[in-house]
């Protein structure tokens, strides 16, 4: 009797699970995992997925749903970072409306409303089979949008690709190319297209919303980084407009009339007259520091590139967030009537706040079923650190014709046959006996042998300035250039075809950043002038520290007694880099653990050997073998409080040994 009710038990489930197994199982792991009955609302929509573009120095991320960048502000990723990897965000979001008429009724698709739904991952493509160094392609369509509420879609769908270089002539720019094709609506309710329909007066809009800039120690949406930015396209000359700006006015540069195009919009920090900027200047345009160096110098912006079937700018507007269309019908009725609007003028200056820049291409009087449309475009940076304002602007127009060069070219600027190869570094740690005299810095020597090479620039940093960007200094000579004669080169390493520089100016335990670019003759005749290798991928970064130690006689804690403004802390605490304080236990083998006491006993935390507390771009979680870092947080997730504690260091091979150590804050 048993048995049979086993076997009915087992039989059951077996005939439920060939009905239900299907329902939850996908061959593709992007696939929404949904019952059954809701498949037909699905289609082939996808998961949101996304990726980020980090090889140039313009880093953002992308998705598969229509939207650049990161307006999340909880756990923000890179949007808009400018230089890549220090944080330094300079894009809220950026993203396309897609406008037309429907049997003369205005409806429109934009990111903001969640009426892009994903049908693809994004996918990165390098090597061989890329365009730019870093290619990225997705698709999404607005045929079905169930993330968004009352939704009349237009029934098409874009094809989205990218494209990123590392080269220093096109590195603070990514290139965007949108294919929109009207692919009609689903009629069966199974999440296809498949009933072709024709659209009128159709508009393709890309809309900038840009915080510039904001950096970790500032509030989400605090004065400095979105209530005081403007957005402009060139409709008036420059100077018209320079004038209406202190820091701009009377500026001297090299900006003509030709380079006035209203397929360019910007946006740039301006002056809040309300605030006055964190050094107590008044006039905070660039955001100055408490030191006075700007933390947001740069002016970001795209550029359209082209378009196929050619069309021409139509309008422009710079939208306060309050004044955002919140219908289709406005939407159409904004975008649709041929008006570049100019600054917001409010008591005779311009009126700063938190802006979107607003460009429409169009219109196609019918795009018919099964047609496409084509736009090229380009996201990026343009800065002079030192004194932004109109010297950012020249940076910017430079870089955009660069960015228009590429895409004349067809993606074959052929930069390539000027380019040396970026020099391989290593770095290592010059000991004496048992105690550190130095950082090797190592680099082969194939570039020197390119026909267009001229010189190698070698540097170091030993921190990071207050935009997050390291502060590079030279190392040795610094420049080193064949233009020098017979005596240019390097000091020769001891591994054949090496150069080596020894660094003998360090500190254990303090991080050091070392960086080697190849530089290329003066390339007169094209629009590269000099090239150079990549800056970061030239770079690598060492925490000076001794052997890992064969007894545990001289196992110290440093600082000791710990002061919170000891120089290897981090001064800037930010999103992608959080840890603050770093205490280091060392002389430790590479087997050892270190637990943490108060003196009455109680069980702090517990740290490892070789384990580092730093987070962020450039870290990889593992530091020397012969030092445990411990960031003052315990294991309950608090601040260590003030005061004496004890530590026990644990060495399977080695024994134990204990000591003190003091926490001043």
């Amino acid at each position: 009797m048993h048995r049979e009710r086993l076997f009915f038990v087992i039989l059951l489930f077996c005939l439920v699970s060939l009905f239900i197994r299907p329902c939850f199982a996908a061959d593709d792991p992007d696939k929404i995992r949904l019952p059954k009955k809701q498949q037909a609302l699905v289609g082939p929509i996808v998961d949101n997925n996304v990726k980020w573009h980090t090889i140039g120095k313009f880093w953002n991320r992308v998705t598969n749903y229509g939207k650049l960048g990161d307006d999340t502000y909880g756990t923000r990723t890179p949007s808009g970072d400018w230089p890549g990897g220090s944080g330094n965000s300079y894009l809220y979001r950026a993203s396309i409306w897609l406008t037309a008429k429907v049997d003369g009724v205005p409806h429109s698709t934009n990111v903001e409303d969640s009426e892009f739904a994903p049908l693809d991952s994004v996918h990165v493509i390098t090597g061989p089979g890329a365009v730019s160094d870093e290619d990225m392609y997705t698709r999404y369509y607005d045929v079905v949008a169930p993330e968004a509420e009352g939704h009349f879609p237009l029934g098409v769908e874009v094809t989205e690709r990218s494209f990123a270089w590392r080269s220093n002539w096109a590195d603070d720019f990514i290139i965007y190319e949108y294919t929109v094709k009207n692919v009609g609506i689903d009629s069966d309710g199974d999440g296809y297209p498949d009933t072709p329909r024709d659209l009128t007066e159709f508009y393709f809009t890309f809309r900038l919303d840009a915080d510039v800039s904001r950096i970790g120690r500032w509030a989400n949406e605090s004065v400095y980084t979105d209530a005081d930015d403007i957005t402009y396209t060139n409709v008036q000359p420059w100077d018209d407009w320079f004038k209406l700006f202190p820091k701009l006015a009377n500026r001297p540069h090299t900006l003509t009339t030709a380079d006035l195009d209203s397929s360019m919009v910007y946006m740039f920090d301006a002056d809040n007259p309300s605030y006055p900027a964190e050094n107590n200047v008044d006039d905070d345009f660039g955001n100055p520091g408490p030191d006075g160096t700007l933390l947001s110098p740069g002016i970001i912006g795209f550029k359209v590139l082209k378009t196929d079937p050619p069309m021409h700018p139509h309008s422009f507007y710079p939208l306060a967030r309050a004044n955002d269309p919140d219908t289709d019908t406005k939407v159409y009725n904004m975008i649709s009537a041929k008006k570049f609007q100019t600054l917001p003028i409010k008591s005779k200056i311009p009126y700063v706040t938190d802006y979107r820049g607003i460009l429409t291409y169009g219109p196609i009087t019918k795009f018919a079923a099964g047609d496409s449309f084509k736009l090229t475009a380009a996201l990026g940076i343009g800065c002079d650190p030192d004194s932004g304002g109109v010297y950012s602007m020249m940076e910017f127009i430079k870089i955009m014709k660069n960015a228009q060069f590429i895409v004349d070219m067809d993606y074959k600027p052929n930069a390539d046959q000027f380019t040396p190869p970026t020099p391989i570094v290593e770095v290592e740690t010059r000991t004496e006996g048992n105690k550190v005299t130095g950082v090797r810095v190592v680099w082969d020597d194939a570039a020197a042998s390119h026909p267009y090479f001229e010189g190698y620039k070698v540097w170091r940093s030993a921190g990071r300035a207050t935009t997050g960007e390291f502060i590079w200094q030279p190392l040795g000579k610094g420049i080193y250039s064949i233009l020098d004669g017979p005596n240019w080169q390097p000091p020769t390493g001891t591994k054949p075809g090496t150069f080596e520089l020894v660094d003998d100016d360090v500190i254990n335990g303090y991080d050091y950043y070392y960086a080697v670019q190849a530089y290329s003759k003066e390339l007169v005749g094209t629009p590269f002038d000099v090239i150079e290798t990549s800056l970061l991928a030239g770079t690598k970064n060492i925490t000076p520290a001794t052997p890992v130690a064969s007894t545990l006689d001289n196992v110290k804690v440093v600082p000791n007694p710990y002061v919170g403004s000891v120089i290897w802390n981090n001064a800037m605490p930010s999103n992608n880099s959080p840890w603050q304080h770093r205490l280091q236990f060392i002389n430790l083998p590479a087997d050892a653990t270190v637990k943490i006491f108060t003196l009455d006993g109680d069980f702090i935390d517990e740290v490892h050997a070789g384990g580092t507390v730093r987070q962020g771009t450039g870290y990889t979680g593992e530091g020397p073998a012969s030092v445990a870092e411990w960031d003052l947080i315990t294991r309950n997730n608090q601040e260590a409080a003030p005061g004496m504690y004890m530590y026990v260091v644990d060495s399977p091979t080695l024994g134990t040994t204990i000591g003190k150590f003091v926490i001043i804050q």
